[in-house]
């Protein structure tokens, strides 16, 4: 039996139920004081890239069976891409909460209640079946860049509403603190190169530790 794509579906399923469980837990509670309810939980890029990260981690589940049972040999190239993409936006979660969160709301809110796991075991499983459990593929450098596509477009949005709008006419609030003191145009570029930092990181190691 094949234990590293057999731990890559454990993960993967874990994933998907506990990521569905919390997202629909925020439709009729929330017991973190920087999560909105229902359909505002979506203005939080943990919320968006850890529901995309699941995403990636239930197309993955069918292929995995299929290995399991002899009925494949290998992960779909394409799989595995969209893994790095949604892997690499929840490592921004987890990089963002550490860096720029934690010191400036607390440890305890950043992990209290599901917290913990959006901001951390999420993240971390993710990493770990990319980096060492589906090793089909090498990622190339020009597949690298799509794992800047949600930062990107999370960034265009989130600009439009804190900055352009406001949250004084109705747009969101600075709840990542991307625009402390007016820096947002260093904050958002820092941001793009932390996202392509991880991408390139984690592509060197998981390249390293495939055979292919």
């Amino acid at each position: 039996m094949n234990k590293k794509i057999l731990a890559a579906l454990i993960l993967n399923i874990f994933v998907v139920i506990a990521t569905t469980a919390i997202v629909i837990s925020y439709f009729f509670h929330s017991n973190n004081p920087l999560v909105l309810s229902g359909f505002d939980s979506f203005k939080f890029f943990t919320t968006d890239s850890n529901v995309f990260a699941a995403i990636t981690s239930l197309v993955m589940i069918p292929f995995e069976i299929g290995i399991l049972r002899g009925k494949r040999s290998k992960l779909p190239r394409a799989a595995v891409i969209l893994k790095y993409v949604g892997m690499t936006a929840v490592m921004l979660t987890f990089i963002t909460v550490i860096v720029l969160l934690m010191p400036y709301y607390g440890a305890p809110l950043m992990y209290q209640g599901t917290g913990m796991y959006m901001h951390l075991a999420g993240p971390l499983a993710a990493l770990i079946t990319f980096l060492f459990l589906e090793n089909d593929y090498r990622i190339k450098i020009p597949e690298s860049f799509l794992a800047l596509v949600p930062s990107l477009l999370y960034g265009a949005v989130y600009l439009v509403e804190v900055v352009i709008i406001g949250e004084q006419n109705g747009g969101w609030m600075d709840f990542y603190t991307f625009n402390r003191g007016g820096l947002w145009y260093i904050t958002m570029p820092v941001i793009l190169v932390a996202t392509y930092v991880i991408a390139t990181v984690t592509r060197l190691i998981h390249n390293k530790l495939t055979k292919d």
